[in-house]
C-alpha cells in the first residue's frame, strides 16, 4: 500500500514527539510554519485505522503520553497504468461475463482493473484532493462524500479545476505533468491526474520545513529554489 504522512495537532510547549504507529517505532517532525502540527511518515493501513502511542516532551523535559486508535484516510495514488492494462479489460469484455473464469470474475469485481475508469478511481482522486487541500490550507469543494453515480462533463470540469488549483500551489517537480483537458478518455490522462496529486503531496510533505516555492527536481534531497 505504500507510505503516507499523518498530521497531529499537539500543545504548543511540546518540543519532541516519538512513539509507535501500528506497531512501528515512529518519530514525528514539527512543522516550523505551524508549530502545533507534527507529522510522521507511516505505512498506509488498508483499513485506514492507526493505533497511535505517543511520548511527548516539553521544554522542561516533562513527559506525557497519548494513546488512541484513529481513522485516518491517507492519499493513495495510481499513475502507472499501461496499454497492457487497457488490453486486459478489452480481452475480458470480449469474452463476456459468463465465459470468464472464477478468478477473472473476482479480478473484475475486485476493483483491480486498472485499464478501466472505475468509480473507485474517482473516489480515490476526490479523497486525495481533499486531504492535500487540507494540508495546503486551500479551500476547494470535493465530491468525496457524494460521488455521482454517472459522472458527466460538469463533474470532470469541477474535478480538474481542483487538480489545477492544487498544482498551482507551487509544490511540484519540473516534470510534473500539466492538468489534462477533457475528455478524460485515456489511461495517460488518468495517470497524469494522479501523478500531479502524488507530486504535490510528495513535495509538500518532504519539504514543508524548507520549501520556498517554485519547482524542484525529482530526486533532490532538499530541492530548495530561491
Amino acid at each position: 500500500m505504500g507510505t503516507g504522512t499523518i498530521s497531529l495537532e499537539l500543545p504548543t510547549d511540546i518540543v519532541y514527539v516519538a512513539g509507535v504507529v501500528n506497531g512501528v517505532d515512529t518519530v514525528f517532525i514539527q512543522d516550523e510554519a505551524d508549530q502545533v502540527k507534527w507529522r510522521a511518515t507511516v505505512d498506509v493501513a488498508e483499513d485506514n485505522l492507526y493505533h497511535i502511542y505517543l511520548e511527548m516532551y516539553d521544554e522542561a523535559g516533562n513527559k506525557s503520553t497519548y494513546e488512541d486508535t484513529i481513522e485516518y484516510i491517507l492519499p493513495v495514488f495510481v499513475y502507472d497504468r499501461t496499454q497492457a492494462d487497457v488490453d486486459r479489460v478489452l480481452e475480458m469484455m470480449q469474452k463476456g461475463w459468463n465465459n470468464l473464469s472464477t478468478e477473472e470474475q473476482a479480478e473484475w469485481l475486485g476493483g483491480r482493473m486498472k485499464g478501466a475508469m472505475n468509480l473507485s478511481d474517482l473516489k480515490r482522486i476526490e479523497n486525495d484532493c481533499y486531504v492535500i487541500a487540507q494540508l495546503l490550507k486551500i479551500d476547494i469543494t470535493t465530491r468525496k462524500d457524494d460521488l455521482p453515480r454517472y459522472p458527466n462533463t460538469k463533474y470532470f470540469t469541477a474535478m480538474l479545476a481542483n487538480v489545477e488549483t492544487l498544482r498551482s500551489a507551487g509544490y511540484k517537480y519540473v516534470e510534473t505533468p500539466e492538468v489534462p483537458v477533457q475528455p478524460i478518455n485515456s489511461y495517460q490522462k488518468l495517470n497524469d491526474i494522479e501523478r500531479i496529486l502524488h507530486d504535490v503531496y510528495e513535495v509538500f510533505t518532504a519539504n514543508y520545513v524548507y520549501y520556498a516555492g517554485g519547482e524542484i527536481y525529482a530526486g533532490d534531497t532538499i530541492g530548495l529554489l530561491l
